[in-house]
């Protein structure tokens, strides 16, 4: 699913799911560091707009996240415990970008 579609989901999904009590929410991670190394790994073909963290440098790194570092899974899953937790209960229809200040500094890579 393309990230315009989840969204997509997302925003219809309050509509729909209006009255339930259910919440819906959507996280839109950034480069996420999951320690797998894409060194050899044939890039062809593929048209993502930024490479795997793993494939930049960490002066590449610093110029295009704010945090200047790739996140880390548990960085995302504590958006994802918070979003499950109570403490999110008036939260609905939201997109959450966890990106480490990404898409503040390049706003076209970003999905609306």
């Amino acid at each position: 699913m393309s990230a315009h579609a989840a969204l997509g989901v997302v925003k219809s999904g309050v509509a729909t799911l209006k009255g339930t009590g259910v919440r819906i929410n959507c996280i839109s991670p950034g480069q996420i560091d999951v320690g797998v190394s894409l060194k050899d790994f044939d890039m062809r073909g593929m048209n993502s707009q930024l490479p795997p963290s793993s494939l930049q440098s960490a002066e590449t790194q610093r110029q295009v996240i704010g945090l200047e570092r790739a996140g880390l899974p548990t960085e995302v899953a504590r958006v994802a415990g918070f979003l499950a937790s109570g403490f999110s209960s008036y939260v609905t229809g939201a997109n959450l970008v966890v990106d480490g200040g990404a898409s503040v500094m390049n706003p076209l890579t970003v999905p609306i």
